[in-house]
């Protein structure tokens, strides 16, 4: 059950040692930047993904666009590239807010590039997500995982906004792994050609490689998100 976090921001002393519901930048003896390994890797997967996913959309050129674009639908491209460019904003974003000494010794930093994920990153992308799903390959999963990550994200900045930084710290763990899923998406566009009976060629079939990637990726991570809230509830 999710706390409140308010007992604690008024008793402080009342709170367990460690307790998630201490104010984020509450004193504690935090281990070394060389202890959370997956920091730089991090950084590293959304730089390369951006490197190899971005440069298409900044030509502003349709015929390079990785998603077949509907003739019918005039608006389709602009709305695919302000979901590329305000998703690439999340994603770049979202490395520093995972990162617990960035958090701990800039609060003030912090804050803003949150804003700045939230507003501009995840908000729009959402939003312009929904609206290219009814014209886009994997509707199903596509529109699930945007529901997901716009309502995990304003939970958790509400959250934040209410100082229930527990509360804040689980909702936006579930809104990082839904980040990042899209990650997981272009692998397995690799992998799942490699299928017998795939067929580039047949609608059906990349229909089903583009839903097939969008489920995995979003499960997949929430399922991770999920382990690691249970088994490290009081990592910061």
């Amino acid at each position: 059950m999710l706390t409140t976090g308010r007992e604690v921001l008024a008793d402080p002393a009342a709170a367990p040692a460690g307790s998630r519901d201490t104010a984020p930048d509450a004193p504690a003896a935090p281990p070394r930047w060389w202890r959370r390994p997956w920091i730089a890797p991090l950084a590293l997967l959304a730089a390369a993904f951006l490197a190899i996913s971005l440069p298409r959309y900044l030509s502003l050129d349709p015929d390079r666009s990785l998603v077949a674009l509907r003739p019918d639908f005039p608006l389709h491209f602009p709305l695919l590239l302000g979901h590329v460019f305000c998703g690439s904003v999340a994603l770049v974003t979202v490395c520093p807010q995972v990162w617990p000494r960035f958090r701990r010794r800039h609060p003030v930093a912090h804050r803003w590039i949150g804003r700045v994920h939230v507003f501009v990153g995840v908000l729009p992308t959402g939003v312009l997500a929904l609206l290219i799903v009814p014209f886009a390959h994997a509707p199903s999963g596509n529109a699930v995982a945007a529901v997901l990550w716009l309502t995990c994200t304003a939970v958790g900045w509400r959250a934040a906004r209410r100082r229930r930084y527990a509360e804040h710290r689980r909702w936006m763990v579930y809104s990082f792994a839904l980040t990042m899923q899209i990650v997981w998406g272009r692998v397995l566009f690799v992998t799942l050609p490699l299928f017998p009976g795939y067929d580039a060629g047949d609608p059906h079939t990349m229909t089903l490689v583009f839903d097939t990637a969008s489920w995995i990726g979003f499960v997949v991570n929430l399922l991770a998100a999920q382990w690691w809230l249970e088994h490290k509830p009081f990592r910061r």
